[in-house]
C-alpha cells in the first residue's frame, strides 16, 4: 500500500484500488464526530444529575445504612444514564462515508 498527499488530497493506492480523499472533508467529518461525542457526554452528565435529583427528591438518605447501600444509591442513576447514553451512541453512530472508506481501506492491509 502506498499513500501520498498532494494539493489537499490524500491518495491511497494498493493492489486492488486507488482512492482519493479530500483532507478538508476528512477534517470536517472528524470535527463533527468530536462534537457528537461532546453532546453525548453532556447528555450523560445531565441525565445523571436529573436522575440523582429525582431519586433524592422527597426523601432523606438513611443514616445507618451499610456502605453498599450508598454505593448502589449513587451508582444506580449513573449506571442508568450510562446505559441510555450508550444506547443512543449505538443507535446514532454512523461514521461518515469518507472515513468509513478510508478505515476499510487500511483494515484490508
Amino acid at each position: 500500500m502506498k499513500w501520498s498527499y498532494t494539493n489537499g488530497k490524500l491518495n491511497v493506492s494498493s493492489d486492488k484500488t486507488d482512492q482519493q480523499y479530500l483532507l478538508k472533508e476528512l477534517v470536517e467529518e472528524a470535527s463533527r464526530h468530536q462534537a457528537y461525542r461532546k453532546k453525548l457526554l453532556s447528555l450523560f452528565i445531565i441525565l445523571s444529575l436529573v436522575l440523582l435529583f429525582l431519586q433524592s427528591y422527597g426523601g432523606e438518605l438513611p443514616s445507618n445504612a451499610s456502605n453498599y447501600f450508598y454505593i448502589g444509591y449513587f451508582c444506580t442513576p449513573v449506571g442508568i444514564s450510562g446505559l441510555f447514553s450508550g444506547l443512543v451512541y449505538w443507535l446514532m453512530r454512523n461514521p461518515p462515508n469518507q472515513v468509513r472508506k478510508l478505515r476499510r481501506h487500511f483494515k484490508d492491509q
